[in-house]
């Protein structure tokens, strides 16, 4: 039996971090915190850190100055460095060609080791833009879900011809006759089947109405650098159905008089619930507005017959933006080493990047 060990026959063996010996030991926990709380060296009590003012959440960094690791806030950093970037905003600035406005700002340089100075305007966005956001031309055919039975031409609507090519059987008396496959149930109706001659092959010409097809998108309309939307338009067929969504595509929205509606994706829910193309058109800014929170929208359409589809616009207020000013739109003074100027020679709201 170990020596560290107090043991009675008839008791359990104990170790007591409260009692020790030159017989008795502590468990490992209390060794631990022992060597922990009475290590020899810690980082602050080093020679060449100075740590003396440290907060929670500092980082550790060398001082070139004091030749000692010190301890900064994090923000402090780049400014240390000598690259942190500051901004200053000024709204309504007042300033023209021949009576500047002057903006002061106060800086911290002995040797005007500086950045470039950044001057940004605000430029009010464009008013009453009218865009063609869907023109219906071949190259578009991509941004919608591939449909054989849909066909992009500067228009989009649904395929009318339907071409076979005739399988040679055998020969029948002064005839020869030909097979082909035709899937009937894919058609609304046939209106005429004829046999073309393309080279040496014979084809089955079927010029028919396929059954109603949803035309799908891939992808949203990006409208994030829109303010208001005036309206959108359609120029299409009277017979065609419009839903929308604006959670791409999880949900899809129909008008109702006043309202947006909850609608289905299916053929049978468009047809009876969708817009109408007059509808559409009518649709005020306001409910526009109200629906489209998100900064996107898709559409999708229910081609059914002849119907067919132009294009589709729509008119909107931009945004605005920050555009960098000109150089010859204002002069910069480093009037001394703690104090920088600025003289702008327009009128409107500014950010200054220093």
């Amino acid at each position: 039996m170990s020596k560290f060990f107090n043991v009675t026959l008839d008791k359990d063996v104990v170790l007591d971090d409260s009692v020790t010996n030159n017989f008795t030991g502590w468990t490992g926990e209390k060794i631990l915190k022992e060597i922990v709380d009475h290590r020899v060296t810690r980082f602050e009590s080093l020679d060449d850190v100075d740590v003396v003012g440290k907060k929670d959440k500092q980082v550790v960094v060398y001082s070139g100055d004091t030749s000692k690791f010190t301890t900064i806030d994090l923000e402090a950093m780049g400014e240390a460095a000598g690259s942190s970037l500051k901004q200053m905003n000024n709204i309504g600035v007042t300033g023209t060609p021949t009576v500047p406005q002057v903006i002061d700002i106060p800086i911290s340089s002995l040797d005007f080791k500086l950045g470039k100075l950044n001057i940004l305007r605000f430029q009010q966005g464009d008013q009453n833009v009218v865009k063609t956001q869907t023109g219906f031309s071949n190259g578009e055919s991509n941004t919608f879900v591939n449909d054989d039975m849909v066909v992009f031409d500067g228009t989009v609507h649904l395929k009318s011809e339907f071409l076979y090519p005739l399988i040679y059987e055998n020969d029948i008396d002064i005839y020869k006759a030909f097979n082909v496959l035709v899937d009937k149930s894919i058609f609304k109706s046939i209106s005429d089947i004829s046999v073309i001659t393309s080279g040496t092959d014979k084809i089955l010409k079927i010029t028919a109405v396929p059954l109603d097809r949803i035309l799908i998108p891939k992808g949203d309309m990006n409208l994030s650098n829109i303010a208001n939307i005036d309206y959108f338009n359609l120029t299409a067929s009277s017979g065609l159905r419009v839903i929308c969504s604006i959670d791409s595509g999880v949900t899809w929205k129909t008008f109702k008089g006043t309202s947006w509606e909850n609608v289905n994706l299916t053929v049978n829910d468009i047809e009876n619930n969708g817009i109408d193309v007059s509808t559409f058109n009518s649709i005020s800014s306001i409910y526009w507005n109200m629906l489209i929170i998100a900064n996107k929208v898709r559409f999708a359409y229910l081609l059914c017959d002849t119907v067919s589809i132009d294009e589709l616009k729509i008119q909107y207020d931009a945004q605005g933006y920050w555009i960098e000013a000109k150089e010859t739109t204002y002069d910069v003074i480093y009037a001394s080493n703690s104090l920088l100027q600025v003289k702008l020679y327009f009128s409107g709201d500014v950010k200054i990047n220093y």
